[in-house]
């Protein structure tokens, strides 16, 4: 949904790259601290996740769209 790669998140949580596609790929169970950082950087990028009854995830495009806004300005405000 928001075509961020392993390496990206891995980054901005604070965890190798090899440790996310573990979680991945079910070879591994991120702890509590790890998958509320996992879970707070997707939000912070648009993804919500349901807390009803089954499972889902969307994406709220104009919480994507502010993120993306707030990183196009904050990559431009350094290269000044």
């Amino acid at each position: 949904m928001l075509g961020l790669s392993q390496g990206e998140l891995a980054q901005s949580v604070g965890v190798a790259l090899i440790t996310i596609s573990r979680f991945e790929k079910g070879e591994r169970i991120p702890g509590d601290g790890t998958l509320d950082k996992i879970r707070a950087e997707l939000e912070k990028r648009g993804i919500e996740f349901g807390n009803g009854t089954g499972i889902s995830v969307r994406l709220n495009y104009e919480k994507a769209a502010e993120y993306a806004r707030s990183v196009s300005g904050a990559q431009t405000d350094s290269g000044k």
